[in-house]
């Protein structure tokens, strides 16, 4: 007798139904996945895959843990409705990796400032800031940061692109895009510089430092860029410094960089 051995594809075990053209669908989640992620790669929204799985922004998932995948509508490449009742799982993957695959780059990343940004863009890192609505994009360096990330733009120029965006130097805070190698995270940015002097070494006491700050350590590194001290860039999660509370109006930034409502 002939022996027929059938392979799933993937980590994701999928029943379609022709009669209905729905695709319903379990997720095995690996290692570096996210809700988000997941949402991404389904082609669905983070709002549906969160309430499907009864998850909110701060659900944690782990590695073989499964998550539901909601039914989603198949528009391309489905079979003339009578001609078969089901398809394999196999035969649906191969439907869908036959399609192209256009992913939505508008936005950002949701993840965690303490369990997740904070080892991915590490001290002393150079990215790429890009302006949600403008955009308009920069380049930071990361200097220092423990509650979030203390920033400083690498040229005069970045300075002026920010003045552009910002009318100058501005507590506003604005949705933005981090990009930084290969990944884009949605952020909160202000642009007010403080507890920094251009004109003293970065690192040893100073004086008088910007934005009121007065006498303590120079948190200016990057010399010769046009500001004084450094900036903040929040993401999901993290904290002011002075209270070690989540600021509001930067975490209403961030969920508008990551296309959550």
């Amino acid at each position: 007798m002939k022996k027929t051995t059938k392979t799933v594809i993937g980590t994701a075990v999928l029943t379609f139904c022709i009669g209905t053209t729905s695709l319903a669908a379990n997720h095995t989640v690996a290692k570096g996945d996210t809700f988000w992620k997941i949402s991404q790669k389904y082609g669905i929204t983070l709002e549906s895959i969160l309430k499907e799985n009864k998850a909110n922004q701060k659900t944690m998932i782990y590695p073989g843990q499964v998550i539901k995948i909601p039914e989603r509508a198949v528009n391309k490449n489905a079979p003339n409705r009578g001609t078969v009742d089901r398809v394999t799982a196999e035969e649906v993957v191969k439907m869908q990796e036959s399609q192209e695959v256009v992913q939505d780059t508008t936005y950002g990343e949701y993840l965690n400032w303490f369990t997740e940004v904070d080892n991915i863009i590490p001290r002393g890192a150079k990215f790429k800031v890009i302006d949600f609505y403008t955009g308009k994009s920069y380049m930071v360096q990361r200097s220092i940061g423990s509650n979030h990330a203390d920033c400083e733009t690498l040229t005069k120029e970045d300075t002026d692109i920010m003045k552009s965006i910002w009318g100058g130097f501005s507590w506003v805070r604005r949705p933005a895009i981090i990009e930084y190698n290969g990944r884009r995270i949605a952020a909160s940015v202000t642009f007010m510089p403080h507890a920094g002097l251009d004109s003293v070494a970065g690192g040893v006491t100073a004086n008088n430092r910007s934005g009121g700050y007065g006498r303590g350590i120079n948190f200016d590194y990057i010399k010769g860029n046009g500001m004084d001290g450094h900036f903040d860039i929040h993401f999901a999660g993290s904290t002011r410094h002075m209270d070690g509370k989540q600021d509001p109006e930067h975490q209403k930034m961030i969920k508008i960089a990551a296309g959550i409502k």
